[in-house]
């Protein structure tokens, strides 16, 4: 599999946790924090998985290799889509916040703000900045990303299966269903 496929991938369980985020923060809106449990697990993932797996692979493994490949109009994708991550790490925190503070509102606006960011984000990765890499790199550039990719599988380790166990349950409790 090519490295945008295995991004394209970890995308659909990201995707998956906004729907889950999604339903906490219409529960927080309507004036119910979820339990504190549940958002501290949600969290988790989204700081293990999404940010430290998926936008570590994206920033530490793949970007480098990409930018040294591509012609200089191609970098500025590359950097905006950083910055789009550190505003979703912002908005994570502004979570955390809310959660320690217990402040409803103040949850579901940035778990909202998160949700439309990030889905948003995934879309241009996938449809337009995965095609441009797809274009642009050769099999010798694409196998030495996988490898990386596959040294920051192997730091998570065993807390992989464990972080989907805890979104399929997170699934169930909100959303009546599991992916």
């Amino acid at each position: 599999m090519k490295c945008t496929g295995i991004l394209i991938h970890e995308h659909k369980i990201i995707l998956r946790a906004l729907n889950v985020l999604d339903a906490m923060a219409k529960k927080a809106q309507s004036g119910e924090l979820p339990a504190k449990e549940d958002v501290s697990a949600l969290l988790e993932f989204l700081n293990s998985f999404a940010d430290g797996l998926h936008q570590g692979k994206e920033e530490s493994v793949l970007f480098p290799v990409f930018m040294g490949a591509c012609d200089k109009s191609e970098i500025d994708a590359v950097r905006h889509m950083v910055f789009e991550h550190n505003q979703e790490r912002s908005l994570v925190e502004g979570m955390q916040e809310a959660l320690m503070t217990k402040t409803g509102l103040n949850f579901a606006h940035y778990a909202r703000r998160l949700v439309e960011i990030l889905r948003n984000h995934i879309y241009k990765e996938d449809h337009i900045l995965f095609e441009m890499v797809d274009k642009t790199l050769t099999k010798e550039e694409d196998a030495r990303v996988v490898a990386g990719f596959d040294s920051y599988d192997r730091g998570l380790g065993v807390a992989y299966n464990d972080l989907l166990r805890r979104l399929r349950e997170l699934e169930w409790k909100y959303l009546g269903k599991a992916a």
